[in-house]
Order: structure tokens, then C-alpha cells, then sequence
């Protein structure tokens, strides 16, 4: 077996990372092309065997640390089989090798691995998985402590997925928890629009999802960004947009009002004749209150469009990237002014439809605090569609300058304290 660069076999190399249970975006041969597109450095790595069969590999990336650059595979590496221990010993020693020739600090690995599934309680649901983490510490890797919280960069902890493989839709929907079917519901009376944006269309993303960073304190990204991953990912990337058309929102109260209307002429009509009034009485109070339930709307409605200066807004947005394996929730926001119309569940509800018909085995959601006391809203948000938390297994170092590294950990320490 040798020990090679891919970044000119690229075809191939996303053949193996499609046909791999564990294959993701983050290892794809269009994240490669995005990070140079970037300014990064990287560069595709593998082993392959006799007849040039891909064993095992990895997309690595590079940034400088202090006193020397750090190597990084994120949701990786990609590997035939964890149990051919001379493939892994083989691409590990290529990498630190190459670290070493190259200013490398120390090599940082975040496999696309489940440690443990846990339900929404927070309650395990299957015992710890500890093939892969065993066998990288044999390797000489060490395994930093598990973490908690939401990651604005690199690797996620831990995430939320559904599971829709061999479901049809009307399955996957069915699930959904009460609350979520009836905003759907809701949402479909009201007729909000659910569309993918145009590579033009972008800057309509990108001012939802600033708003929505400054508003929560995450971190966006440029406009640059999400265009070269427009153009990189092509058919695999998704901007996907919710709209309301106010238009169509007073439409709709205003069918309501006058239907409220027509059954409250014929009840009065009824109420002259009937000898018992008290049932009919109650009807028409409840008929009363949804007049004026639907003349308030239709007054808010007036006024929202005031306000917008256009008869139709978008009100939330999302990106994402759909793989063999599973459709991946990146970026998204909403407008809070608008989140009387649940809009982030229909563009979900919509993505879900697309990953069932594309057969993806696997829808997710991403990032969650790995916290189930309550205070992750991101987690109630997610819990919504029913699924299952995972805690990834994380991420394992092993230094390529045992010196310097040894130096950086010590000020690390310092600067800590």
C-alpha cells in the first residue's frame, strides 16, 4: 500500500467519499474546492493498495498556530475499514510526515463518527460506541475531553438527525410532534411560499441570516462565501427561502370573514323559528368572535404590508447541502418580526420532502448544546420534527514537533489561567 496525494484524482476520490457510510460534505472533493477557492490551504490525501483502491483518506486543511501550522481533518478521515490497522498506521504516518516537511505543529482529527444516540430527554438509547476512539489512542492519538455547547467553526459535538430511511413522506410527516404538524397546517392555510434562491437571489440569504447572527451571536459568514459554495456544491447545495405574500394572507382572512358572515345570516334565520335558542345562541357567539378574530387580521395584515413597503418578504431562509448519506442543515435565520408565521418549519418540512425523494438515508440537523435541561432552544426547535440526539466522538491530536508542541500546550496553560 502507498501513501499518496488525490487532489488530482478528485473523481475518484468523491466516488469513495459517496459510497461510504460515513461520507459527508466536509470531506467531499467541492469542500476541497471551496477551501482553495478560499485562500486555504489544503490538500486530498490517501492510501491506496495494490490496484489503487482508496483504503483510506482525507481532505486536510491547514492554519497557522503559535509556532507552527495545525493539520486538521474535519469529519474525518473517510475509512474503508476501521479494523485494517496497517491502512490507518500507513495515512497517519504519510500525514505527520508531511506535517513535519511543512512547518506542522501537530495533526487534529474530528472523525464523522457517533460515540452515543440519546433520546430527547437526554436519556441514552444505545451503549457507547468505542471502536474508533480505542483504536486512534492505540495509534498514539489522544483524545481531548468531550465538549458541550454549539460550534461556529469546525466539527459539531453533537447534533440532532432523523432518520427517514425507507419512509415515504407521509411517514416522515406523520411523526412530526403536534405542535409542528399544526404550524404546518397553519402555515399552508396562510399560504407561505417556500423556494430555492438563484445564485443573484443570495444577498436576500445573507441579510437574513446577519440579522439573525447579531440577533443570537453567532458567527456569519461573507457573501463570498456562500457564493463559491453555490457554485462549487452546484446541484448538492440548496438556499432555500420562506415568503409571504400579504396579498394572499388578506385574501384568505377576508374568505374567512365572509364565510363567518354567510353561516351567522343563516343561524339568525334559524334562531326565529327554532324553539330551543340556547344551542343556537352559543353558535352565533363563537361565529361573532371569529368575525372579529378575522377583521383583526385582516387590519394586520393591511399593516405588515405598510410596513414591508411590498406585497411579498421573504421571512426566513436556510442553506443546505444534500449528500448520498444525508441532507446537512447549515446556515439559516428568520426575521423575528415575522415569527407569527413559523416559517422556519415549512422550509424544514419542504427540505425533508426533497431528501425523502432523493432517497437520503439520513436527515440532519446539526448542531445542539448536548445539554437536555431545558435552556438549548435550538434543541426544542429540532425535537419538534422527532428524531434523535447524537454525541459525535470528537476529536483526537498527536503532534508532529513533540518539542514545540509540548511548548504550545504549556502557554495554553498559561494563557488559561
Amino acid at each position: 500500500m502507498r501513501f499518496i496525494t488525490l487532489d488530482s484524482q478528485l473523481d475518484q476520490w468523491e466516488k469513495f467519499v459517496e459510497t461510504n457510510e460515513v461520507g459527508n460534505f466536509g470531506q467531499s472533493s467541492y469542500q476541497f474546492e471551496l477551501l482553495l477557492s478560499r485562500g486555504r490551504k489544503a490538500k486530498v490525501f490517501g492510501v491506496v493498495n495494490d490496484t489503487n483502491e482508496i483504503l483510506v483518506g482525507g481532505v486536510v486543511n491547514w492554519d497557522p498556530a503559535k509556532l507552527g501550522y495545525k493539520y486538521s481533518l474535519d469529519y474525518g478521515p473517510i475509512v474503508k475499514d476501521w479494523a485494517d490497522r496497517d491502512a490507518l498506521q500507513c495515512f497517519f504516518n504519510g500525514l505527520v510526515q508531511y506535517a513535519k516537511h511543512n512547518k506542522g505543529l501537530y495533526l487534529s482529527l474530528s472523525p464523522n463518527a457517533i460515540y452515543q444516540e440519546f433520546d430527547n430527554d437526554g436519556q441514552p438509547i444505545c451503549t457507547p460506541k468505542k471502536q474508533i476512539l480505542d483504536t486512534m489512542c492505540s495509534l498514539g492519538f489522544t483524545h481531548e475531553p468531550f465538549k458541550y455547547g454549539m460550534q461556529d467553526t469546525g466539527v459539531t459535538v453533537w447534533q440532532y438527525v432523523k432518520k427517514i430511511d425507507g419512509q415515504t413522506y407521509m411517514e416522515i410527516s406523520k411523526s412530526y410532534h403536534k405542535m409542528a404538524k399544526q404550524y404546518l397546517k397553519k402555515n399552508k392555510l396562510y399560504q407561505v411560499n417556500v423556494r430555492e434562491l438563484s445564485r443573484e437571489e443570495l444577498p436576500v440569504f445573507k441579510q437574513i441570516i446577519d440579522d439573525t447572527a447579531e440577533r443570537r451571536h453567532f458567527l456569519s459568514k461573507d457573501l463570498t462565501y456562500f457564493e463559491t459554495a453555490y457554485d462549487k456544491f452546484k446541484n448538492r447545495v440548496k438556499f432555500v427561502v420562506a415568503e409571504v405574500s400579504f396579498s394572499k394572507y388578506i385574501q384568505v382572512a377576508n374568505d374567512k370573514l365572509e364565510k363567518a358572515n354567510r353561516d351567522i345570516d343563516k343561524l339568525e334565520q334559524k334562531r326565529e323559528t327554532a324553539a330551543n335558542k340556547t344551542r343556537i345562541d352559543k353558535q352565533l357567539s363563537e361565529l361573532f368572535k371569529q368575525k372579529e378574530n378575522h377583521k383583526v387580521r385582516i387590519e394586520h395584515g393591511k399593516r405588515m404590508r405598510i410596513h414591508a413597503g411590498k406585497d411579498v418578504i421573504p421571512v426566513a431562509a436556510a442553506m443546505f447541502i444534500i449528500m448520498p448519506q444525508e441532507t446537512d442543515y447549515l446556515f439559516s435565520g428568520s426575521y423575528e418580526e415575522y415569527s407569527e408565521f413559523y416559517a422556519p418549519y415549512q422550509i424544514q418540512d419542504y427540505m425533508l420532502q426533497i431528501s425523502q425523494k432523493l432517497g437520503v438515508k439520513t436527515y440532519n440537523f446539526l448542531g445542539i448544546d448536548g445539554k437536555f435541561d431545558g435552556t438549548d432552544g435550538v434543541l426544542k426547535f429540532k425535537t419538534q420534527f422527532e428524531g434523535v440526539a447524537q454525541q459525535l466522538i470528537g476529536t483526537f491530536d498527536i503532534p508532529v514537533n513533540k518539542f514545540k508542541f509540548s511548548v504550545y500546550q504549556n502557554l495554553k496553560k498559561l494563557i488559561a489561567k
